[in-house]
């Protein structure tokens, strides 16, 4: 939708391993192909830049428009499209009805749980949610096909299309390289199969006739475990969930399950949690992006290949961050979903790359240099105009305005203007497109000075938690 009101942006990217290329063998057209090893400096870059994703998706519109209008309903499209490698340009090479995942039922909601645990084996990219278990069968060949069973894990480098019979009776698949668009992973989301994708080491592990558990119910990454680890699925149809009057938002901080939760019913996201995304997709500490020369070469050289693909270090922290939480965004768009801004604690913050230098030693980190404190401070000032800016282009570059921001511990209200006055200055005014902000009401103060604070802010996200240290909403 945002696409098509003018706005142009990537919502998220996956660098894929690459570590093969087919190449025509003598170098021109109709001699035969040959698999070469792909450079280290070509398998960090990325494919095709942001221009041409944004070319192919508004290819991808046109196309699907156009056989909607025709049919008279819509009619999602299945695209495939490539690039010349003479003069550059992008093609659209076949388009037809896309017939597997337009046509599966969205009225039962499918959950699978590992219930133990076990060795991981390997891992790789997740295709799919699902969690398949049998014994492994390598295959290194079309020969070793006629070994296959139905329910076995099929392990191999890679697969082949003329492979599809096979695969189709498989209980999972595991392949050395690939990634998500690879061949294995099309025809495995295609049929609902759990594969793992890209392992590197899959064919040189577990053994045919090993019994082994393959998860991809654990987000991005997937697991293949040894032996049989129990796992729980369970079915329930959106008929018979009888919701309440109250409106129910979830909490969300891993943009990797953001879609699958949008499924569920729901009024938007309660609480998305920074944390998540700067801990593990960045890494880094926001203030090392912005004060290097403070860092030892060594940091310096570790966030440098991290950043390899941006324009700076600082665009790396925007750029992903921006990324993670608009994805989030688009996945339950237009409902409301409330970010909360960054709310680590020192010794959490430390812990980051280059944040040792950055982050004073307390006795009790819980009641420090935390939440509304840090946001207007010189200590933190600069990173935090980073977490502004990120959202700000979720906003404003995305589109994506169901955005709301959430502001952790705010003791005072003098602390309160601070924030909002420092928010509005990096381009998040509030009431500015709809902008909400909330405070989160968590300690004494928050309610003794409630119509102060209310004054400052939209509304309130009220917390408390037991002594086992369990948030309740």
């Amino acid at each position: 939708m945002t696409f098509l009101s003018g706005h142009r942006a990537v919502l998220r990217r996956f660098l894929g391993q690459k570590q093969f290329a087919l190449r025509l063998a003598q170098g021109h057209v109709g001699s035969s192909t040959r698999d070469e090893e792909v450079t280290e400096a070509a398998r960090s870059r990325f494919c095709i830049d942001d221009a041409e994703v944004l070319e192919l998706a508004d290819y991808a519109i046109l196309i699907e428009q156009h056989y909607s209008a025709q049919a008279g309903h819509p009619v999602p499209m299945d695209i495939e499209w490539a690039k010349d490698a003479i003069d550059g340009n992008l093609h659209i090479v076949e388009a037809r009805p896309e017939t597997v995942a337009s046509r599966r039922s969205t009225g039962v909601f499918e959950s699978y749980v590992l219930t133990g645990d076990a060795s991981v084996l390997v891992s790789g990219k997740a295709v799919g949610e699902k969690i398949g278990r049998g014994l492994v069968r390598l295959i290194s060949g079309p020969d070793d096909l006629k070994n296959f069973r139905p329910g076995e894990v099929l392990v191999a480098t890679s697969t082949s299309p003329d492979w599809e019979p096979v695969m189709k009776t498989a209980g999972a698949i595991v392949t050395d390289h690939g990634g998500r668009t690879c061949h294995a992973a099309i025809v495995a989301r295609e049929l609902g199969v759990p594969a793992v994708a890209g392992t590197e080491a899959a064919t040189a592990t577990p053994r045919t006739g090993q019994c082994v558990t393959v998860s991809c119910a654990g987000g991005e990454v997937s697991c293949v475990y040894e032996g049989e680890v129990p796992f729980e699925v369970t079915r329930l149809p959106a008929s018979a969930l009888e919701l309440p009057r109250t409106e129910i938002m979830v909490n969300l901080g891993n943009p990797d399950l953001a879609f699958r939760a949008a499924m569920m019913p729901n009024a938007g996201v309660g609480l998305a949690r920074m944390e998540f995304i700067i801990s593990e997709h960045i890494g880094v500490h926001p203030m090392a992006l912005v004060h290097p020369a403070r860092l030892t070469g060594e940091e310096r050289a570790r966030i440098a290949v991290l950043a390899r693909n941006d324009a700076s270090p600082r665009e790396f922290f925007v750029r992903t961050l921006a990324e993670g939480v608009g994805t989030i965004a688009a996945a339950f768009w237009p409902k409301p979903v409330i970010v909360r801004l960054s709310d680590f604690k020192t010794n959490e913050y430390a812990q980051l790359l280059g944040g040792g230098v950055f982050e004073p030693k307390e006795a009790n980190p819980m009641l420090g240099f935390r939440g509304a404190a840090r946001y207007a401070h010189p200590a933190y000032a600069d990173g935090f105009a980073l977490e502004c800016e990120a959202l700000l282009r979720v906003r404003e570059a995305m589109g994506l305005t169901n955005l709301r921001i959430m502001v952790p511990f705010c003791r005072r209200v003098a602390e309160a203007e601070l924030v909002i006055a420092a928010m509005a200055r990096f381009g998040l005014q509030r009431g500015k497109n709809g902008l909400v902000i909330y405070v989160m009401c968590e300690i004494p103060n928050n309610v003794i000075q409630a119509d102060a604070f209310a004054a400052v802010f939209d509304d309130f996200s009220i917390g408390s938690t037991d002594a086992r240290g369990r948030s309740r909403f």
